[in-house]
Order: structure tokens, then sequence, then C-alpha cells
């Protein structure tokens, strides 16, 4: 995709959505995002209902940790998913994260007017 980053950007400053921003491969962005949703639809289609009540296992929040994926910075992040079970987590990106965010879309919106 062009990118150096490897975390989740969750404590990314401006700048670096800026860079970010201008240094992605935007078609490579589409087909990762693509593919990420494909095997995230094969994944869920295999859990059953009572697993989607089940809390992440500690050791792969650590390994996600250990891997680089979340930086120092951004360490509540990892807090917050170890709090959640799987159904949450699943939803989570379709429903809260966008509502999040909803406010810093619009004051992009506004300044490329």
């Amino acid at each position: 995709m062009k990118i150096t980053v490897r975390d989740t950007g969750n404590a990314m400053d401006e700048k670096g959505v800026a860079d970010l921003s201008n240094a992605i491969d935007i078609e490579a962005l589409r087909a990762y995002r693509l593919a990420v949703g494909r095997r995230t639809r094969e994944i869920v289609k295999q859990l059953q209902p009572e697993e989607l009540k089940q809390k992440v296992e500690p050791s792969r929040l650590q390994r996600v940790l250990d891997e680089g994926a979340v930086v120092q910075a951004a360490i509540g992040i990892a807090d917050y998913w170890g709090k959640r079970n799987i159904a949450g987590l699943l939803l989570m990106p379709a429903t809260r994260h966008n509502l999040v965010h909803l406010n810093e879309a619009l004051q992009l919106k506004r300044r490329r007017q």
C-alpha cells in the first residue's frame, strides 16, 4: 500500500494522518479492505452463538501488542478491546466507531469546501 505505518494509528497526530493519506495507494487500500472484509465474513460464519458472548483471550491481545500493532501511546485501545465480547467488537466498527468520528469528518469536509 506504499505506507510505513504498521500500527492501528490510534495515536497518530494530524501530520501523521496527512502523511499517510498522501502516501497510500488507494487501489491497494481498496483491495486490502475487500480482502479483510471477505476474511472477516468467513470467520464470522464459523462462529457459534455462544462464542459471540466470549471476551477476547488475553493472550491474543498480548500478541497484538507484541507485534507492534498498538503503540504505547494508544494502549488504551487494547484495554477497551479486552473489556468487550466478540459480538461487541464485531459491531463496533459498523456502529459506534463511526459515530465517534462524525464530528471530525464534518470538520474535514468544511475545510475542503
